[in-house]
């Protein structure tokens, strides 16, 4: 039997140690619940979560570049994917009027290029809208009629609606300035032909407007949980630095046996005449 057996004891349970401690860091680790999500439909389930006061994270999507996903703990995994069920999130990609359009052969492509024209218009004016603080979201529908160069009549007036979400009982911007800038985006649509809807988004338990959102790192959570994060995140920087100082002891233990028993025996002293 070596003389080494109390070091190879030591190293028995310091890997037991590491094994648990990696067990429960993997029991506690985030699980994503919905990924590939552009920067306002990662915020609208991480918001939903939120508001059932499940602890939710927004993080980059390292399978999808300039996209995000939504990270839940392990437990509230079952609870997340119900209430994202039940609010309908992600919300799924409708079909437009472009798609509707592109996938017929009958219709011609002057009417195609229109469609494709009028959908841009709005999106720009959509992403427009949705830069301004406190909107939420914007949606832009224009009913802009195609020209018509074989007509000698005045082309028809087109038309737009425009719905708003915003935060607070007050708008962010007022409606004469929305019909303004629809109207500017729009050849030949004036002010009075924009009808604009403005729906105020109540306040939810636990994330008011002027809370917002924190950043621990790449990690964007809400303040409230902001802590028990931080909590989190030195527990494990602590728990590191103990694995890390016990693996260091250990290692220096060890050294010292293997320099032990690697010096040679003492040599015998010299015999002395008349001694046995």
């Amino acid at each position: 039997m070596r003389p080494a057996t109390p070091v190879r004891r030591a190293l028995a349970a310091l890997r037991s140690s590491l094994l648990a401690a990696s067990l429960a860091l993997l029991a506690a680790c985030a699980v994503p619940v919905a990924g590939g999500l552009d920067d306002t439909e990662a915020n609208r389930v991480f918001v939903a979560l939120d508001r059932a006061s499940i602890d939710a994270t927004k993080e980059a999507d390292p399978l999808t570049e300039g996209r995000w996903r939504v990270a839940v703990g392990r437990d509230d995994l079952p609870r997340a994917l119900s209430i994202m069920r039940e609010e309908d999130l992600p919300r799924r990609d409708l079909p437009s009027v472009v798609d509707a359009i592109g996938k017929g052969s009958l219709v011609p492509s002057e009417a195609a290029e229109h469609a494709q024209l009028v959908a841009g218009i709005a999106g720009e004016l959509e992403r427009s809208l949705e830069g301004i603080d406190g909107v939420l979201t914007a949606r832009v529908h224009l009913n802009v009629p195609a020209p018509n160069p074989l007509r000698d009549t005045a082309p028809l007036r087109g038309s737009a609606s425009v719905l708003v979400e915003h935060t607070g009982p007050t708008p962010p911007i007022s409606a004469d300035a929305i019909q303004r800038l629809v109207a500017g985006g729009v050849a030949g649509l004036i002010p009075g032909d924009v009808a604009v809807v403005m729906v105020p988004r109540a306040s939810l338990p636990g994330f008011e407007a002027g809370d917002g959102l924190a950043h621990v790192g790449p990690i964007a959570v809400t303040r409230a949980s902001m802590r028990e994060l931080q909590a989190a995140l030195v527990g494990l920087v602590a728990l590191v630095a103990i694995l890390a100082g016990a693996t260091l002891v250990l290692y220096s233990r060890l050294a010292r046996a293997r320099s032990e028993l690697s010096e040679p025996l003492a040599a015998p002293g010299p015999h002395l005449p008349g001694s046995p």
